[in-house]
């Protein structure tokens, strides 16, 4: 399977999954709105425009959702499961897009 195709599901499902446990847990709709919005951003740029530098600053702002998620799942008490995919899903994307990054560097230099 091709990297971008893998970074394009990874990031489609860590939006429905953020928005699904974000219900869940009565978030308001425009704090779902607000999070889910630069990952927008950059699932469509992916989409229409691969580039290494879409997948280099998508890394570094992946790292942030990390930080956010640690705290979710290790803060409570009771951690919900969606979470934990969360975070699964957060590690998976960061690794997909530092890869596919790689990837289009090597095509753009050969």
């Amino acid at each position: 399977m091709n990297l971008n195709k893998l970074f394009l599901i990874l990031t489609g499902g860590l939006i429905l999954t953020h928005g699904v446990n974000s219900l869940m847990m009565s978030t308001p709709f425009i704090g779902i709105i607000i999070w889910s919005f630069p990952l927008t951003i950059f699932f469509l740029q992916a989409w229409f425009k691969p580039t290494a530098r879409v997948y280099q600053i998508f890394s570094f702002i992946i790292l942030l959702y990390f930080m956010t998620a640690c705290l979710n799942v290790f803060g409570p008490l009771n951690a919900r499961l969606l979470s934990w995919l969360e975070l699964i899903e957060i590690v998976a994307v960061f690794f997909v897009a530092v890869y596919a990054a790689r990837e289009q560097l090597r095509k753009n230099y050969f």
